[in-house]
This record gives structure tokens, C-alpha cells and sequence, in this order.
């Protein structure tokens, strides 16, 4: 998988392992520069201050594409991307949508099942009834 589409386009779908192989570095690098950047640390050395500030730029960018692409495996539109900004219910959409549900089985509108399975057909979907005697 190539990291730039990863972390900076918003096309196609992402897999629940990859998202968090992805996000994990992403909060990783976030966590220091919010604590630089909080009101009590921040100084008078503006071109730290224009760093942080270019750094959380493209954390965000990241992290809205990788958010993107895993709404989009769960065949939803980006539009729900904006739950993410919500208190509360924001980090529990996340956790819950984005880091646990699978991803639908195979191609939608997004792009191919970044796990390679197939659409179910009907024959897939027929239960088996077995009765031993």
C-alpha cells in the first residue's frame, strides 16, 4: 500500500487493520506538538509556533483521509466523517464504527474490498439444513 495515498487522498477504501496501523503513528506524532501548542507553552518563538501549526495541519489532513477511506469500506459517504467532530459521540462513532465494524464484503461504490473477497452471490447467501440420522 503506498503511505502518501494512505495518508493524504481521499479515494478508496480502507481495512480495519490499516486504519489503525495508520492512525496509531498519526495520534503518536499529535499527542506532542497539542501539549507545544497548548496556551501555557506556547513562547515567543514563532517559527515553532508556524511549525506546530503546519505540523497539525497535515495531522488533520491525515486523519481526515484515513477516516474517509474507512467510511468509505463501511459503504458510507464522507459526509459522515463530520460525526467525528461531535463531542461525545465523535471518539465513540470512531472507535466503534471506523475501528471495529468490518468492512462491507466486496466491490462498492468506493473501489474493490481492500481484503480481496467478493460480492456475496445468491448461492452464498442459502443456508444448509443438514439432519443426521
Amino acid at each position: 500500500m503506498d503511505q502518501k495515498w494512505a495518508l493524504f487522498s481521499f479515494k478508496g477504501r480502507l481495512r480495519r487493520r490499516d486504519y489503525w496501523l495508520y492512525s496509531l503513528p498519526v495520534l503518536l506524532v499529535t499527542l506532542p506538538v497539542f501539549l507545544y501548542t497548548s496556551p501555557s507553552n506556547m513562547g515567543n518563538n514563532q517559527a515553532l509556533n508556524i511549525l506546530a501549526m503546519v505540523i497539525l495541519f497535515f495531522v488533520f489532513w491525515a486523519s481526515l483521509a484515513l477516516n474517509i477511506k474507512r467510511l468509505h469500506d463501511r459503504n458510507k459517504s464522507a459526509w459522515w466523517a463530520l460525526l467525528t467532530f461531535v463531542p461525545l459521540i465523535g471518539p465513540a462513532f470512531v472507535i466503534v464504527e471506523l475501528g471495529m465494524l468490518d468492512g462491507i464484503k466486496g466491490d462498492n461504490q468506493y473501489g474493490p474490498d481492500p481484503k480481496g473477497r467478493s460480492t456475496p452471490t445468491k448461492d452464498d447467501k442459502k443456508e444448509t439444513i443438514t439432519i443426521d440420522m
